[in-house]
Protein backbone atom coordinates (compact mmCIF):
# COMPACT_ATOMS: atom_id res chain seq x y z
CA UNK A 1 0.00 0.00 0.00
CA UNK A 2 2.66 2.09 0.95
CA UNK A 3 4.44 1.38 -2.91
CA UNK A 4 1.45 2.28 -4.13
CA UNK A 5 1.19 5.85 -2.47
CA UNK A 6 5.07 6.66 -3.77
CA UNK A 7 3.88 6.08 -7.18
CA UNK A 8 1.22 8.74 -7.48
CA UNK A 9 3.58 11.22 -5.86
CA UNK A 10 6.05 10.55 -8.38
CA UNK A 11 3.75 10.59 -11.20
CA UNK A 12 2.36 13.94 -9.75
CA UNK A 13 5.99 15.39 -9.33
CA UNK A 14 6.62 14.14 -12.89
CA UNK A 15 3.36 15.51 -14.40
CA UNK A 16 3.86 19.01 -12.42
CA UNK A 17 7.62 19.45 -12.96
CA UNK A 18 7.41 19.93 -17.29
CA UNK A 19 4.00 22.27 -16.91
CA UNK A 20 6.08 24.55 -14.59
CA UNK A 21 8.66 24.52 -16.61
CA UNK A 22 6.75 25.49 -19.76
CA UNK A 23 4.88 28.28 -17.87
CA UNK A 24 8.11 29.84 -16.65
CA UNK A 25 9.03 29.78 -20.32
CA UNK A 26 5.90 31.37 -21.76
CA UNK A 27 5.40 34.27 -19.09
CA UNK A 28 9.49 34.86 -19.35
CA UNK A 29 10.14 38.76 -20.44
CA UNK A 30 11.67 39.12 -23.88
CA UNK A 31 15.45 38.57 -23.84
CA UNK A 32 18.53 37.41 -26.17
CA UNK A 33 16.95 34.61 -28.32
CA UNK A 34 13.59 34.69 -26.30
CA UNK A 35 10.15 34.81 -27.68
CA UNK A 36 7.62 37.39 -26.33
CA UNK A 37 4.18 37.92 -28.19
CA UNK A 38 4.06 41.31 -26.60
CA UNK A 39 6.22 43.48 -29.32
CA UNK A 40 5.64 47.32 -30.44
CA UNK A 41 5.29 48.98 -33.51
CA UNK A 42 8.17 50.81 -34.18
CA UNK A 43 7.57 54.45 -34.74
CA UNK A 44 7.32 56.53 -38.41
CA UNK A 45 10.55 58.37 -39.20
CA UNK A 46 10.26 61.91 -38.99
CA UNK A 47 9.41 63.58 -42.84
CA UNK A 48 11.83 66.74 -43.78
CA UNK A 49 11.22 69.42 -43.52
CA UNK A 50 10.55 70.90 -46.69
CA UNK A 51 7.76 67.97 -46.78
CA UNK A 52 6.42 68.25 -43.24
CA UNK A 53 2.34 69.12 -43.74
CA UNK A 54 1.68 72.29 -42.78
CA UNK A 55 -1.16 72.30 -39.93
CA UNK A 56 -3.13 75.04 -41.61
CA UNK A 57 -4.43 74.42 -45.45
CA UNK A 58 -3.16 76.36 -47.83
CA UNK A 59 -5.97 78.41 -49.68
CA UNK A 60 -6.60 76.67 -53.64
CA UNK A 61 -4.61 78.64 -56.17
CA UNK A 62 -7.05 80.80 -58.33
CA UNK A 63 -6.02 80.58 -62.05
CA UNK A 64 -5.42 83.78 -63.42
CA UNK A 65 -7.91 85.57 -65.20
CA UNK A 66 -7.85 85.16 -69.72
CA UNK A 67 -9.47 88.24 -71.16
CA UNK A 68 -12.40 88.17 -72.38
CA UNK A 69 -12.71 87.70 -75.99
CA UNK A 70 -15.74 90.25 -76.35
CA UNK A 71 -15.86 93.08 -74.57
CA UNK A 72 -18.48 95.24 -73.39
CA UNK A 73 -18.67 98.60 -76.07
CA UNK A 74 -17.62 102.21 -75.15
CA UNK A 75 -18.20 105.55 -76.67
CA UNK A 76 -16.14 107.14 -78.77
CA UNK A 77 -17.02 110.71 -79.93
CA UNK A 78 -15.28 113.62 -81.88
CA UNK A 79 -15.93 117.29 -83.24
CA UNK A 80 -13.98 118.51 -85.63
CA UNK A 81 -13.16 121.28 -87.97
CA UNK A 82 -11.64 121.28 -91.85
CA UNK A 83 -11.12 123.09 -94.81
CA UNK A 84 -12.77 121.38 -97.99
CA UNK A 85 -10.58 121.63 -101.00
CA UNK A 86 -12.06 120.74 -104.55
CA UNK A 87 -10.33 118.98 -106.85
CA UNK A 88 -10.67 119.40 -110.57
CA UNK A 89 -12.45 123.02 -110.59
CA UNK A 90 -10.81 126.48 -111.49
CA UNK A 91 -9.16 127.26 -108.12
CA UNK A 92 -10.22 130.56 -108.59
CA UNK A 93 -13.55 130.16 -109.01
CA UNK A 94 -14.08 127.14 -105.88
CA UNK A 95 -12.46 128.40 -102.98
CA UNK A 96 -11.43 126.26 -99.85
CA UNK A 97 -14.51 126.82 -97.21
CA UNK A 98 -14.85 124.93 -94.00
CA UNK A 99 -16.41 121.55 -93.12
CA UNK A 100 -17.56 121.20 -89.08
CA UNK A 101 -18.93 117.71 -88.03
CA UNK A 102 -19.42 115.48 -85.19
CA UNK A 103 -18.66 111.73 -85.22
CA UNK A 104 -20.17 109.51 -82.97
CA UNK A 105 -20.14 105.63 -82.09
CA UNK A 106 -19.56 102.34 -80.06
CA UNK A 107 -16.30 101.82 -79.28
CA UNK A 108 -15.53 97.92 -79.26
CA UNK A 109 -11.78 98.50 -79.31
CA UNK A 110 -9.94 97.83 -82.71
CA UNK A 111 -13.28 98.84 -84.81
CA UNK A 112 -16.07 101.50 -84.08
CA UNK A 113 -19.62 101.54 -85.72
CA UNK A 114 -21.07 105.13 -85.70
CA UNK A 115 -22.09 107.46 -87.68
CA UNK A 116 -21.40 112.15 -88.76
CA UNK A 117 -23.17 114.69 -89.64
CA UNK A 118 -21.85 118.00 -90.91
CA UNK A 119 -22.17 121.51 -92.23
CA UNK A 120 -20.32 122.17 -95.22
CA UNK A 121 -19.68 125.70 -97.04
CA UNK A 122 -17.57 126.48 -100.08
CA UNK A 123 -17.35 129.58 -101.49
CA UNK A 124 -17.68 129.91 -105.20
CA UNK A 125 -16.34 133.63 -106.51
CA UNK A 126 -17.57 135.12 -109.75
CA UNK A 127 -15.92 137.81 -109.80
CA UNK A 128 -17.43 140.34 -112.46
CA UNK A 129 -19.78 137.80 -113.66
CA UNK A 130 -20.20 134.12 -114.99
CA UNK A 131 -23.14 132.85 -117.14
CA UNK A 132 -22.96 129.02 -116.33
CA UNK A 133 -22.92 126.28 -119.29
CA UNK A 134 -26.19 125.97 -120.79
CA UNK A 135 -27.98 129.19 -119.53
CA UNK A 136 -28.66 132.46 -119.60
CA UNK A 137 -28.13 133.56 -116.00
CA UNK A 138 -25.13 136.10 -115.29
CA UNK A 139 -23.90 134.96 -111.74
CA UNK A 140 -21.35 137.88 -110.17
CA UNK A 141 -20.13 138.15 -106.67
CA UNK A 142 -19.01 134.96 -104.13
CA UNK A 143 -21.90 132.86 -103.14
CA UNK A 144 -21.75 129.69 -100.66
CA UNK A 145 -22.30 126.57 -101.77
CA UNK A 146 -23.55 124.80 -99.11
CA UNK A 147 -23.86 120.96 -98.14
CA UNK A 148 -25.70 119.08 -95.03
CA UNK A 149 -24.66 115.95 -94.98
CA UNK A 150 -24.96 112.72 -92.74
CA UNK A 151 -22.31 109.61 -92.87
CA UNK A 152 -24.38 106.42 -92.37
CA UNK A 153 -23.02 103.83 -91.26
CA UNK A 154 -19.29 104.87 -90.21
CA UNK A 155 -16.84 102.09 -89.47
CA UNK A 156 -13.37 103.09 -88.50
CA UNK A 157 -10.82 100.61 -87.52
CA UNK A 158 -8.14 101.51 -85.14
CA UNK A 159 -5.06 100.70 -83.18
CA UNK A 160 -6.14 100.90 -79.46
CA UNK A 161 -3.50 99.38 -77.53
CA UNK A 162 -0.40 101.85 -78.61
CA UNK A 163 0.49 104.71 -75.90
CA UNK A 164 0.25 108.39 -76.74
CA UNK A 165 -1.34 107.79 -80.79
CA UNK A 166 -4.52 106.48 -82.22
CA UNK A 167 -4.11 105.78 -85.92
CA UNK A 168 -7.57 104.89 -87.51
CA UNK A 169 -8.85 104.46 -90.92
CA UNK A 170 -12.67 105.01 -91.50
CA UNK A 171 -15.13 104.41 -94.12
CA UNK A 172 -18.75 105.57 -95.13
CA UNK A 173 -21.48 106.00 -97.18
CA UNK A 174 -22.88 109.64 -97.84
CA UNK A 175 -26.37 111.13 -97.71
CA UNK A 176 -25.41 114.84 -99.24
CA UNK A 177 -28.12 117.83 -99.40
CA UNK A 178 -26.77 120.90 -101.40
CA UNK A 179 -27.73 124.42 -101.77
CA UNK A 180 -26.75 126.85 -104.26
CA UNK A 181 -28.70 130.22 -104.31
CA UNK A 182 -31.90 128.21 -104.88
CA UNK A 183 -34.54 129.77 -103.52
CA UNK A 184 -38.23 128.99 -103.22
CA UNK A 185 -41.51 130.31 -101.85
CA UNK A 186 -44.20 128.57 -99.43
CA UNK A 187 -47.27 129.90 -98.37
CA UNK A 188 -48.87 129.06 -95.80
CA UNK A 189 -52.79 130.24 -94.60
CA UNK A 190 -51.74 133.64 -93.00
CA UNK A 191 -48.58 133.87 -95.00
CA UNK A 192 -45.77 133.04 -97.69
CA UNK A 193 -41.91 133.35 -96.66
CA UNK A 194 -38.87 132.06 -98.81
CA UNK A 195 -36.78 129.58 -97.99
CA UNK A 196 -33.74 127.93 -99.57
CA UNK A 197 -33.80 124.67 -101.75
CA UNK A 198 -31.71 121.82 -101.32
CA UNK A 199 -30.94 119.11 -103.52
CA UNK A 200 -29.99 115.36 -102.59
CA UNK A 201 -26.92 113.15 -104.24
CA UNK A 202 -25.31 109.99 -103.18
CA UNK A 203 -21.37 110.18 -102.18
CA UNK A 204 -19.03 108.46 -99.98
CA UNK A 205 -16.17 109.85 -97.47
CA UNK A 206 -13.16 108.15 -96.23
CA UNK A 207 -10.65 108.95 -93.16
CA UNK A 208 -6.90 108.49 -92.09
CA UNK A 209 -6.16 110.18 -88.93
CA UNK A 210 -4.30 110.12 -85.72
CA UNK A 211 -5.21 110.50 -82.30
CA UNK A 212 -2.80 112.01 -80.04
CA UNK A 213 -3.45 111.35 -76.15
CA UNK A 214 -3.30 114.22 -73.53
CA UNK A 215 -1.82 113.03 -70.68
CA UNK A 216 -3.89 109.24 -70.78
CA UNK A 217 -6.85 111.08 -69.67
CA UNK A 218 -9.14 109.51 -72.72
CA UNK A 219 -8.64 112.68 -74.71
CA UNK A 220 -6.86 113.16 -78.23
CA UNK A 221 -6.43 115.79 -80.42
CA UNK A 222 -7.82 115.02 -83.83
CA UNK A 223 -5.58 115.42 -86.69
CA UNK A 224 -6.08 113.55 -90.37
CA UNK A 225 -7.78 114.13 -93.81
CA UNK A 226 -10.73 113.18 -95.62
CA UNK A 227 -11.46 112.34 -99.01
CA UNK A 228 -15.14 112.79 -100.26
CA UNK A 229 -16.65 111.50 -103.59
CA UNK A 230 -20.58 112.92 -105.11
CA UNK A 231 -22.11 111.56 -107.67
CA UNK A 232 -24.71 113.12 -110.15
CA UNK A 233 -27.88 112.53 -108.14
CA UNK A 234 -30.09 115.92 -108.22
CA UNK A 235 -27.78 118.38 -107.96
CA UNK A 236 -24.12 118.35 -110.06
CA UNK A 237 -24.11 117.33 -113.69
CA UNK A 238 -21.33 115.30 -112.94
CA UNK A 239 -19.37 113.04 -110.25
CA UNK A 240 -17.19 115.38 -107.87
CA UNK A 241 -14.25 114.98 -105.86
CA UNK A 242 -12.70 117.04 -102.71
CA UNK A 243 -10.18 116.60 -99.95
CA UNK A 244 -10.44 117.86 -96.35
CA UNK A 245 -7.62 118.21 -93.79
CA UNK A 246 -8.95 118.69 -90.30
CA UNK A 247 -8.04 118.75 -86.78
CA UNK A 248 -10.68 119.04 -83.87
CA UNK A 249 -10.70 116.68 -80.49
CA UNK A 250 -11.71 113.00 -80.12
CA UNK A 251 -12.58 111.27 -76.67
CA UNK A 252 -12.58 107.68 -76.13
CA UNK A 253 -14.94 106.88 -73.04
CA UNK A 254 -13.39 103.46 -71.77
CA UNK A 255 -16.19 101.38 -68.67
Amino acid sequence: MRMNGLRWTALLVALWLPATLASAQWDAPGEEGGYSTATTAPAPPTAPPDQMVADTPLAPVQPPESDKAWKPASFTWSLDIGVPIALDVPRSVVRPGANIFFFGGADFGFFVIGGDFGLQWMPIDFGDGFVPPGTTVNLSGRRPLTRIYLSLPEVRFQVPNLKVVLPYITGSFDLNWWNFAETSVGCGYWYCSQYSVYRFTPGFTGKAGLGFEVKESGVYIDVGFQYSFTGKGNFFGSSQWWLTPYVGVLVRRQD
